[in-house]
């Protein structure tokens, strides 16, 4: 290998300082000012986008489920497994799928079940 001149005792230490510098910085604009990179910001957007959903959709599919034939039968199901991922099997599946969608969304299926089940009717 040719040496090209280059002082690497001067070098070294700019080196390091400029790649500490970058890590600072990449650091402040983070935490200190809220910089989120593009990424990270559609993610954040569409989870809020999935929550606002969810909470104009809950009261409409607790309705709905209210008015169904055997409503009685499907609340008592939704009781006995209300934490539980069984409960998805009390509703119908055009109650809790998502505009769009082809599967049931498990945060529908937990706000109408809130609005469904009062705390009392849990059992312990």
């Amino acid at each position: 290998m040719q040496d090209l001149g280059i002082n690497w005792r001067v070098v070294k230490p700019s080196l390091w300082a400029g790649a500490g510098g970058m890590v600072l910085g990449a650091l402040l604009l983070t935490y200190l000012f809220g910089f989120m990179s593009p990424s990270t910001a559609e993610k954040l957007a569409a989870r809020k986008s999935d929550e606002a959903v969810v909470a104009a959709l809950a009261p409409g599919c607790a309705e709905e489920f209210r008015s169904l034939p055997d409503a009685d039968d499907r609340l008592a199901k939704l009781v006995a497994n209300r934490d539980s991922y069984l409960a998805r099997e009390a509703f119908p599946k055009e109650l809790i799928t998502l505009p769009g969608k082809s599967y049931v969304d498990y945060s529908l299926i937990r706000a109408c079940t809130a609005l469904l089940v009062k705390p009392e009717q849990t059992e312990s």
